[in-house]
């Protein structure tokens, strides 16, 4: 009699415990928030080293319709495409910045220059696309 009693115990407490787990993992899952895209941002990896980094990309004054600056023969650039919210570039160059004109009448460029080989990816803000895009610099 008093195993049956220790064992509906123990089942007892076990029930309890993998049920309050149970109901917590789901509620910790719903307050996690859900990415958002509502700015400008870009990544950029170093095909060398795999070190990818990301962040918001700026505004540029005068937006889609601004002429890039002149670029140096020392820039080179391949495998440019744009698809949907995203314009794809890899270049390599001495100091240069990627860019993307969007659908809002903006253009977003990556906030600081970049040296050496790069594959840069700018996204425009959630709502828009990308019209066109490309790198200017050195």
């Amino acid at each position: 009699m008093k195993i049956r009693k220790s064992l509906a115990v123990l089942g007892a407490s076990a029930a309890l415990a993998l049920g309050f787990g149970g109901v917590m993992a789901p509620s910790a899952q719903a307050h996690t928030p859900s990415p958002v895209w509502d700015r400008a941002t870009y990544t950029q990896a170093d095909p060398h080293t795999g070190v990818m980094r990301a962040g918001s990309a700026v505004s540029m004054p005068g937006g889609a319709s601004a002429v890039e600056p002149n670029s140096a023969a020392s820039l080179h650039c391949w495998n440019t495409y744009v698809s949907g919210r995203a314009s794809v570039v890899s270049c390599s160059g001495l100091r240069w910045r990627a860019y993307v004109d969007c659908t809002d009448g903006r253009r977003y460029v990556t906030p600081s220059a970049m040296s050496d080989a790069r594959r840069v990816v700018v996204y425009c803000p959630r709502g828009t696309r990308a019209l066109s895009g490309g790198a200017y610099g050195r």
